[in-house]
C-alpha cells in the first residue's frame, strides 16, 4: 500500500477522536476548560476546517462548509451556543471525509511531489494532535477517559 504511514495515522486519529467523543452530548462538547481554552465542539470544527486543506490535496472535495470555516478556523474565538454546529452533525462529516480519505490516499503517489508530501504529514501530526486534546476535555466534561 502506498502512503501506508500517512494512511496509519488519519486511522488512528478517526478511532481517538470517537473513543474520546463516546458518550459525549452536544451541550459537554461546549464546555471549556477553566482558565481558558476550546471546548471539544471547537477542536471537530477545526479538525474539519484542517481537512479542507487535506482534501485539497487529495483533489477530493471540502469537509467544512463556510459555516464552519467561519467560526473553527486558527485564530477564531470558542464557539458558543448560539454558533456551535451540532457535535453530531460535524461527526456525520468527520466520518464521511475520512471514508474518503481512507480510499484516496493509498491511490496517490507521494513520492513525485516532496512539498506534498510534507504538508500532508504535517497535517496529519496537526489532527493527531488535536485528537488527543479531545481526550483531555473528555475529563474536563467529567467523563472518564475512553483509552486506557
Amino acid at each position: 500500500m502506498r502512503n501506508i504511514e500517512i494512511f496509519t495515522v488519519y486511522k488512528f486519529n478517526h478511532n481517538v477522536i470517537h473513543n474520546n467523543l463516546e458518550g459525549i452530548t452536544h451541550e459537554e462538547s461546549l464546555v471549556s476548560p477553566d482558565g481558558g481554552g476550546n471546548s471539544i465542539n471547537w477542536i471537530l470544527g477545526h479538525i474539519l476546517v484542517n481537512r479542507n486543506s487535506v482534501n485539497s490535496i487529495l483533489g477530493l472535495p471540502d469537509a467544512a462548509d463556510e459555516n464552519i470555516v467561519k467560526h473553527y478556523s486558527r485564530g477564531t474565538q470558542n464557539i458558543t451556543r448560539e454558533n456551535a454546529v451540532r457535535l453530531e452533525d460535524m461527526l456525520r462529516m468527520f466520518d464521511d471525509t475520512q471514508k474518503k480519505l481512507e480510499a484516496k490516499i493509498p491511490e496517490i503517489d507521494l513520492s513525485t511531489d516532496e512539498k506534498k508530501a510534507e504538508r500532508l504529514a504535517f497535517l496529519s501530526f496537526h489532527e493527531a494532535y488535536h485528537s488527543g486534546q479531545t481526550g483531555l476535555l473528555r475529563r474536563v466534561v467529567g467523563k472518564e477517559g475512553a483509552i486506557k
